[in-house]
C-alpha cells in the first residue's frame, strides 16, 4: 500500500517494498563480515543474512547478485562489484551482464533500483525500459515504472498506463472529463447519469429535474415532452422546440447560481415527479394496453377529424383501457377529450409513448437522479459521506474480473460501461473514456494488500458532492480475525482531505482494543481551540458504536509520522546458520 509523507505543504508517496528473493532477481549487497570456514555476514536491503562464500568476495565492498535456486538453498550468483565513487562506471558491467545498452536514461533507472534496494529480474528490466523509451516525460514514468517492479506489478503498457494516471490525477477529474464530452456528444445517457451522480454536486428536486431535462432534450429524445403534453401538463399548442428553449433558460439560472428558480409552463416539480413515479409503477399495464390501443386505432388517429360515433367508441376504449393506469388529474384532461387533430394527436403521441420502452428508461433515469439528490441532502453529514462510499464501492466496478470469473458482472457498474463505450465510439470520447477506465485499473491495483495476518486497503472518494475541494484518500490498516476478515479492534484509518476552510488536513485515527486515539494534522493554529466543543459529539458517536475516545491531538502536518517499513527474514548477530550460498 502507498504510505503519504508530508515534505513542507505537498504530499508524496512513499514507496513501501520487501525484500522477497525470487529466482532471477538481481538484487545488491553488503559484506559485512568475513568469518571462518568461508562464511559471511551480508546485508541485502534491510536484513542480514548469513552466506557460505564460494567466491573471493572483499569484505565492505558491495556487489550485485542473481538470484538462483537449488532444492532448498538459495544461491547469489556475483554479477558485478558497485563502487560508489563511480555509481554510473560501476553499473556498466551490470549492464553488459544483462544485454542492457549503457546509455543514460538506462543507468540512471537501474541506478534508481540498486539504490532503492529493489530486487528486479532481467525481464522486468526489459520490459519496463521499452516502456521508459517510449515516454516522453521520463522523469514521471522511472517513479512509476520503479513502483511497479517494487510493487511486483506486471510490467505492461496497459498497467503503466494505470499507475501512472492514477498517480497523477484524480478521480472526480477524470469523471468530469468525460461528462464534458458526453454531453456534448449527447452520448450514453446511462453512463452520463452514473458519472453525474457521483460527481455532480446534490441540488433540490426543481434542479435535478431541470438538469435530467436538458440532458434528454438535448439528445434529442422527446418521450418526456409528449407524456407532459399528452397528460394536458402543457398547453396544446406548445411544441418541441419551445419546451426545449423553455428549460434551456431554467438550466442557465440555475448555472449562474440564481435561487428560487421556477419551472417552465407553470409545472410543479414535486406534482411532476409524482406523475412519473405513478407511469413507473404502472409500466407493464400501459405497455400492454397502450399497445393494443395504438393497433386498434392508429390509423383512424391519423384524421383531422373522427366520425362522431368512432370518437365515441374511442373514448370509452380509453376510459375503460387507459385511464384507470393514469394519475387521477391527468385522467381528467382525457376524459375532457375534443374531437379535433390538435388534441387527437397529442393523444396520439402520449400513447406512442407509453408504449415504447424506452420511455420509461428516461422516467427511469430522471426519477434516480431527483430521488438520489432528494436523499443526500436530506442526510447528516456522516451519513452523507456513507452513501458517496457506498456509491464508489458499489458502482465503480473495482471488483468486475471477480463478477466475470463467477459469470455475473454487473453491466451498470462504471467499468462495465465504459468497456462498452470505448468499444462504440473514437476520437475524444474513447480517449477520455481510456483514462477514465486507466484510472479505475489504477485503483484496482492499489486497493488490497493483504498477508497472512494483516490486511491493507486504499481508496479514493470523489467529494465534490460532499463539498471538498479535491478528492478524499483513505488508507485502512487492520489485524485479521481468525476467519481472516477485518478485526474492528485493531486497525488504523488515515483520511487525507482538501477542505475549503481548513485546507490540507490529515486525520489519523488508530484502533486498540476498540479503545480510539485520533491526531488531527493541520496548520492551522487555533484549529485546537475552536474544535473543542466537538469533542464531546465525538466521544459520544463512538461510545453508541462501542468504541472508547482516548485521546485527539492536534500536530502540524510536518510532523505526521508515516508507518514504519515492513521487512521480512531475520537478523542475525552470529554466523552459526547459513541462509544463503555466494
Amino acid at each position: 500500500m502507498s504510505i503519504h509523507k508530508v515534505s513542507g505543504n505537498k504530499l508524496t508517496k512513499v514507496l513501501q517494498t520487501q525484500q522477497s528473493l525470487r529466482p532471477g532477481q538481481i538484487v545488491q549487497g553488503k559484506i559485512l563480515k568475513i568469518f571462518p570456514e568461508n562464511k559471511a555476514q551480508i546485508q541485502l536491503g534491510g536484513q542480514k543474512m548469513i552466506a557460505r562464500l564460494e567466491a573471493a568476495l572483499s569484505i565492505g565492498s558491495t556487489y550485485h547478485f542473481q538470484v538462483q535456486s537449488s532444492d532448498e538453498m538459495i544461491y547469489l550468483k556475483v554479477l558485478s562489484e558497485y563502487i560508489k565513487t563511480q555509481s554510473t562506471l560501476s553499473l556498466y558491467p551490470l549492464m553488459n551482464e544483462l544485454n542492457v545498452k549503457p546509455n543514460k536514461t538506462n543507468s540512471a533507472f537501474i541506478q534508481a533500483l540498486v539504490q532503492g534496494n529493489i530486487p528486479f529480474d532481467k525481464s522486468q528490466l526489459k520490459e519496463a525500459l521499452q516502456i521508459l523509451e517510449q515516454s516522453k516525460d521520463k522523469g514521471t514514468a522511472k517513479q512509476t515504472l520503479i513502483e511497479m517492479i517494487g510493487r511486483r506489478l506486471p510490467i505492461t503498457d496497459n498497467v503503466f498506463q494505470a499507475v501512472s494516471i492514477k498517480n497523477s490525477s484524480q478521480f472526480s477529474s477524470q469523471m468530469n472529463e468525460l461528462l464534458k464530452q458526453l454531453k456534448a456528444t449527447n452520448n450514453q445517457t446511462e453512463l452520463l447519469t452514473r458519472l453525474e451522480q457521483m460527481v455532480a454536486r446534490p441540488t433540490n428536486v426543481s434542479a435535478s429535474l431541470t438538469n435530467q431535462l436538458n440532458v434528454q432534450n438535448e439528445q434529442n429524445k422527446q418521450q418526456i415532452f409528449h407524456v407532459v403534453k399528452g397528460l394536458g401538463m402543457l398547453h396544446q399548442q406548445i411544441d418541441f422546440k419551445g419546451w426545449v428553449s423553455e428549460w434551456q433558460q431554467v438550466g442557465q439560472a440555475l448555472k449562474e447560481n440564481e435561487q428560487n428558480v421556477r419551472l417552465p409552463f407553470s409545472l410543479n416539480a414535486t406534482e411532476a415527479v409524482q406523475v412519473m413515479e405513478q407511469l413507473r409503477s404502472n409500466q407493464y399495464g400501459l405497455l400492454n394496453q397502450s399497445q393494443q390501443f395504438m393497433q386498434a386505432w392508429k390509423s383512424t388517429l391519423n384524421q383531422p377529424v373522427l366520425a362522431q360515433h368512432e370518437f365515441m367508441l374511442m373514448k370509452e376504449q380509453l376510459n375503460q383501457h387507459i385511464l384507470p393506469l393514469l394519475p387521477v388529474e391527468q385522467a381528467k384532461f382525457i376524459r375532457g377529450l375534443s374531437n379535433n387533430q390538435v388534441q387527437l394527436s397529442s393523444m396520439m403521441n402520449l400513447l406512442e409513448s407509453l408504449h415504447n420502452p424506452s420511455t420509461y428508461k428516461e422516467i427511469d433515469a430522471l426519477l434516480k437522479v431527483v430521488h438520489f439528490d432528494k436523499l443526500f441532502l436530506s442526510k447528516a453529514p456522516n451519513e452523507q459521506f456513507m452513501l458517496q462510499l457506498q456509491q464508489v464501492l458499489t458502482y465503480t466496478g473495482l471488483d468486475y474480473e471477480q463478477q466475470i470469473v463467477q459469470k455475473s458482472p454487473d453491466q451498470q457498474s462504471l467499468k462495465a460501461m465504459l468497456l462498452q463505450l470505448i468499444q462504440q465510439s473514437d476520437g475524444i470520447v474513447q480517449e477520455k473514456a481510456g483514462q477514465l477506465l486507466h484510472f479505475i485499473n489504477g485503483m484496482q491495483l492499489n486497493s488490497i494488500n493483504e498477508s497472512e495476518s494483516m490486511i491493507q486497503a486504499s481508496l479514493q472518494i470523489p467529494a465534490e458532492k460532499l463539498g471538498l475541494i479535491n478528492d478524499m484518500e483513505l488508507e485502512f490498516e487492520s489485524r485479521k480475525t481468525e476467519d481472516g476478515k477485518v478485526n474492528p479492534d485493531y486497525c488504523r484509518i488515515l483520511f487525507y482531505l482538501d477542505l475549503n476552510e481548513l485546507r490540507q488536513t490529515i486525520i489519523d485515527m488508530h484502533i486498540q482494543k476498540r479503545s480510539v486515539t485520533v491526531t488531527i494534522y493541520n496548520d492551522i493554529q487555533e484549529l485546537k481551540r475552536q474544535t473543542v466543543q466537538l469533542l464531546p459529539v465525538l466521544k459520544q458517536g463512538l461510545e453508541a458504536l462501542d468504541y472508547k475516545l482516548t485521546s485527539v491531538d492536534f500536530k502540524p502536518l510536518q510532523e505526521l509520522e508515516r508507518p514504519a517499513k515492513k521487512t521480512t527474514g531475520k537478523a542475525y548477530s552470529s554466523y552459526q546458520g547459513v541462509d544463503y550460498r555466494i
